[in-house]
């Protein structure tokens, strides 16, 4: 089932994304103790000489994927700490392990969260306020971008408090196979294209060339789709936006219009639209231009080391010329616990892991590959993301996913896309009463 594919996506991306990017307490701890917990259990009261002498102490770290490379930088950058590793999610698809852990008062210090973590965390009352430590350890947000600070309120509770911190972000670009675009005698994308442009352009690279059918352009996951409408399907309230809205109607139509395109469709067997495991433009090389998460870089270098695949990347088509952006989709944000005995240096490693340093200079998924040194990188980064203003629901996935649905129905069931809208609404509408009745 397509739900049950992107729980495997999700942990896939949140993965890599980590590689790019214990302690028990006998009082429990909410969101507005958060001074109490810092000046009662740290080791560290913010007086302390920088090069005085720090305690041996261990902190349990919930973090999704292999945590080699990160263990590594961070035992060099605090040596004192050792690090417990939980391969956790805080998603709905790991309560029962969360709650197994919680039963076991094997509770963690630092956790690694996704878009609708914080609502799991306020379910099981280990939300923590980081206002406090934000001020005592001068944490400097005054050159984050606008995206970066409404990503980090996006999904939280409705009030003045800092539950998570943003690390990396997933940024999204149009890469595209130079080879295809020879082959058909078509001058190559460039950046700032609109929609219409890309969508032209995949036209007249589709077709068939010395027995090879080639695609024009593969839309590789539907949550970037979802990423660039104006406001969340499903709001802080729970209540369902996807009926009225211009916004959601121009998304589906150029979907539509992008499967119309005579050959475009992949023959994956599936009636997914949106296989991530295609990924045409680097095995079976007959795709001209597949819009993706920043990661494909790796995947066509890796590639490219193989043969003499000839790649390049220009930036996510615009919806919009006058307000340019790129799909905001999910990202890497680190919690502290209610029961950590030591937020202080939970903080301080986890302010690390958000740092320029770590962000951009010590990336495992290594951009820096001598192949892709004269690549057109800085696509990925060209116009910010389109994180909405309001804040969203923890059932926003719901919607996502109902959106993709709806996307393949109207491709290879030939429902017209006011039908699919209307259907999404109330589908939406009941899976989330369901949900919220059995919580």
């Amino acid at each position: 089932m397509k739900r049950e594919r992107f729980l495997v996506i999700l942990g896939l991306l949140l993965s890599i994304m980590l590689l790019a990017a214990c302690s028990n307490s006998s009082e429990p701890g909410s969101s507005n103790n958060t001074d109490n917990t810092s000046e009662n259990h740290s080791s560290d009261d913010g007086n302390n000489a920088e090069d005085d002498p720090k305690e041996d102490i261990t902190m349990r770290f919930w973090y999704p994927g292999e945590p080699e490379e990160v263990e590594k930088r961070l035992k060099e950058v605090f040596p004192h700490i050792t690090f417990e590793w939980e391969n956790i999610q805080v998603v709905n698809a790991y309560k029962e392990t969360i709650e197994e852990e919680i039963s076991k008062q094997k509770l963690p210090d630092i956790m690694v969260l996704t878009d609708y973590s914080l609502s799991i965390l306020k379910g099981y009352e280990m939300l923590f306020d980081l206002t406090s430590l934000i001020e005592k350890h001068q944490l400097d947000m005054s050159d984050w971008p606008e995206y970066r600070i409404k990503a980090m309120h996006a999904h939280k509770p409705d009030d003045d408090g800092i539950y998570s911190l943003p690390g990396q972000l997933t940024y999204h670009g149009l890469a595209y196979n130079k080879d295809v675009f020879d082959k058909f005698s078509v001058p190559y994308p460039t950046d700032d294209m609109t929609w219409e442009e890309v969508i032209d352009l995949a036209r007249k690279v589709t077709g068939e060339r010395d027995g090879t059918q080639y695609r024009g352009l593969d839309i590789a996951l539907d949550p970037q789709m979802v990423g660039m409408l104006d406001d969340w399907l499903v709001d802080a309230d729970d209540e369902v936006h996807f009926e009225n809205r211009e916004d959601v109607k121009k998304v589906l139509s150029l979907i539509e219009e992008v499967a119309s395109i005579p050959g475009n469709i992949p023959d994956n067997g599936k009636e997914d639209f949106f296989d991530p495991w295609s990924y045409g433009i680097y095995n079976e090389r007959n795709v001209a231009m597949a819009l993706h998460a920043r990661y494909i870089a790796q995947g066509l270098a890796e590639s490219a080391e193989e043969s003499d695949i000839n790649f390049d990347f220009v930036s996510w088509p615009l919806l919009d010329e006058n307000n340019p952006t790129q799909p905001y989709t999910d990202g890497t944000f680190y919690a502290i616990s209610p029961y950590s005995e030591y937020p202080d240096e939970a903080f301080k490693a986890i302010e690390y892991l958000i740092s320029d340093e770590w962000i951009q200079n010590t990336d495992p998924l290594d951009y820096n590959m001598d192949i892709l040194k004269d690549k057109n990188m800085e696509a990925f980064t060209r116009h910010p993301l389109n994180v909405p203003e309001n804040r969203a629901s923890e059932h926003q996935v719901t919607g996502r996913w109902l959106f993709g649905k709806s996307a393949n129905r109207i491709i290879y069931e030939g429902v017209d896309i006011n039908t699919a809208i209307r259907e999404a609404q109330e589908e939406a509408e009941t899976l989330i009463k369901e949900a919220k009745g059995s919580d």
